[in-house]
């Protein structure tokens, strides 16, 4: 699969299609049933001579119409149940820290809620993966003609994996099955791997023997993971 959100995220204009669908086909199947003597205008030729076409025709958009508003409001549904699931971010770490991946690109445009939106979730993250690539569309062409109508579009490594929005499950799970490129610095802190621990060793001054010595001082009251 091309991105890792297909199966997650749902056209923007089912919603609208499905409702369109269903006004449409009760439409059909009320005019059917009083007739079309008081409308202002005359129906095409084939409603006079093939009503059942048309009944048959409403009832197919009727149907289809319940059936994207059925896919919307579980998708929604499943959407809201995955986002209560979710552990918080300052909760959340793979078992190996470090970073994964070699590149990672955004494709973006101006005055995209959805960018920002992909931009914050990816900084939340920068502990496991590389500086974020910010690519404006609009200043190449084929750019545009590729992803015009689906920014932002996420590629890491040069695979994308997400277009139009960023599904976090999915992003923690790249990231878990996904091996550490570069390791983490050594670090004077209490050892966490959490994002959120702020502990920070401090160090002693020089002792009376003026040689260089260096002393675990507790956390200091910063450590959040106590």
């Amino acid at each position: 699969m091309s991105t890792m959100t297909h199966k997650e995220e749902l056209p923007h204009g089912l919603p609208f299609l499905g409702n369109s669908m269903l006004f449409l086909g009760l439409g059909i199947l009320a005019l059917s049933l009083t007739g079309t003597e008081w409308l202002p205008f005359h129906m095409p030729r084939s409603w006079y001579q093939s009503p059942s076409i048309w009944k048959l025709l409403a009832l197919c958009m009727t149907g289809g119409g319940i059936a994207i508003l059925k896919q919307v409001s579980s998708t929604e549904m499943r959407d809201r149940e995955r986002k209560r699931q979710l552990p918080p971010k300052e909760d959340w770490m793979p078992e190996e820290p470090g970073q994964r991946f070699e590149t990672l690109l955004v494709y973006t445009k101006e005055n995209c809620p959805l960018c920002e939106e992909a931009a914050e979730i990816l900084e939340d993250y920068a502990a496991y993966l590389p500086e974020i690539e910010f690519v404006d569309i609009y200043s190449d062409p084929g750019l545009i003609e590729q992803f015009g109508t689906c920014v932002p579009v996420v590629a890491i490594d040069g695979k994308i994996r997400f277009r139009g929005r960023i599904n976090e499950v999915l992003l923690r799970r790249l990231i878990v099955a996904s091996p550490v490129t570069i390791a983490p610095a050594a670090s004077s802190g209490c050892g966490c791997n959490k994002q959120s621990c702020g502990c920070k060793r401090q160090k002693s001054s020089i002792d009376s023997n003026s040689e260089s010595t260096s002393q675990s001082a507790g956390c200091g009251g910063q450590c959040k993971c106590a």
